[in-house]
């Protein structure tokens, strides 16, 4: 078996490690910093583009595919920004341990299935959902939304018009399971490995049709880790796709316990 990066870690010089982690921590205050300051001037140029395309004026007609081409892409560069900076947050946090509050991961789901169905539109999706809504878990509400949005939103993205997607949230036994079915385009074994790795793409002209930041497993990937969870994935080509991820017992509640 190959070593984890944490053994590897483990096995280097107190020097060399410090220097490692010093040099990590400088990338993610860099990169924080850096979506900090880009935020201001995008809103700012997000703002005139949207007034420009409010206003039925003669003189900017000529002008307003390119302002809608050019306010789609500051909505793609906000989200990115946004992706980054929650990214960053988690982490900063690292090991630390999410918060414990009683969430209603049913009614979660329902929303954001709304929200995915809407956001499939003219495809049509048929998304299908089977929550057991007796089964609680104990979690941060903003990290556990962002985890089940990226993983939902990737299986309409990557879904042909008219596919099926299936979402459960069960017992499995005495710890709790999300998992998502797809019939998309699937993923070869080869990038399976490395899929939830920050901007990793399998393949770059696909995900940029898609529209999506390239950061989205990599924040379900640590939100699992902060509740102690993990994520399975099988996938095959041009058969779909499951993700299943496993919450401990722990992290595992009824409606009965919600405060």
């Amino acid at each position: 078996m190959n070593p984890t990066i944490q053994e590897l870690m483990a096995s280097l010089p107190e020097q060399v490690t410090h220097h490692i982690q010093h040099l990590e921590r400088m990338r993610q205050d860099f990169v924080a910093n850096v979506s900090h300051e880009l935020r201001t001037p995008l809103t700012v140029i997000h703002g005139y583009l949207e007034a420009l395309l409010s206003q039925n004026l003669e003189e900017t007609q000529p002008w307003k595919k390119i302002f809608t081409q050019m306010q789609q892409q500051t909505l793609r560069m906000e989200n990115l920004i946004e992706d980054l900076l929650l990214l960053s947050r988690l982490e900063n946090q690292g090991d630390e341990n999410a918060d414990e509050n009683h969430i209603n991961v049913a009614a979660l789901l329902k929303t954001i299935c709304h929200d995915a169905a809407e956001f499939s539109g003219e495809a049509k999706h048929q998304i299908q959902i089977e929550a057991d809504a007796k089964l609680f878990l104990l979690g941060n509400n903003s990290e556990l939304r962002s985890l089940f949005s990226n993983i939902i939103f990737n299986a309409v993205k990557y879904t042909p018009a008219n596919g099926q997607i299936n979402i459960q949230w069960n017992n499995q036994g005495e710890q709790a399971s999300f998992s998502v079915r797809d019939t998309g385009i699937g993923i070869a074994a080869e990038h399976i490995p490395r899929i939830t790795e920050r901007f990793y793409r399998v393949d770059p002209a696909r995900s940029r049709a898609s529209g999506g930041t390239g950061l989205g497993l990599a924040i379900a990937k640590h939100v699992l880790l902060r509740h102690q969870a993990f994520l399975t994935i099988e996938s095959e080509l041009n058969k779909g796709s499951l993700f299943t991820c496993v919450f401990p017992k722990k992290r595992v509640a009824s409606c009965h316990s919600e405060r």
